[in-house]
């Protein structure tokens, strides 16, 4: 797997930051609780180094992140029937995208409002 980019550590450090910001969480209180010392965490939420495969799990769990934002693998969940064929090439070209890409598109398009039953 290619190094990620400058603009993947920045934007994954930055969710590693709002996400601890949002729970009111301290640095010195993520890096005990997932074991990650103190000036790794500091260089990740800054976008100084990469987050390595197993630390971005362990912070992803640690702070209610979902993996595909901070670029761990996920496994697919399985599709009950097939997409039809335009949805399946929309969906190709989304999982085409590099993932620093398909985190803007996740925050900047808002997910589809379900009809709500009775209303």
């Amino acid at each position: 797997m290619a190094r990620p980019s400058l603009v993947d550590d920045l934007l994954i450090g930055r969710a590693l930051n709002d996400a601890r910001r949002r729970r009111g969480l301290r640095q010195s209180e993520v890096a005990v609780a997932t074991g990650i010392p103190l000036r790794s965490l500091q260089d990740y939420e800054r976008g100084r180094s990469s987050v390595p495969p197993a630390r971005r799990q362990k912070l992803g769990e640690a702070l209610g992140l979902d993996p595909l934002v901070l670029g761990a693998p996920v496994a697919p969940a399985p599709i009950a029937e097939p997409l039809p064929a335009d949805e399946a090439a929309w969906l190709a070209l989304y999982h085409s995208l590099p993932a620093w890409m398909r985190a803007l598109w996740r925050r900047r398009v808002p997910a589809p409002v379900l009809a709500q039953e009775g209303a």
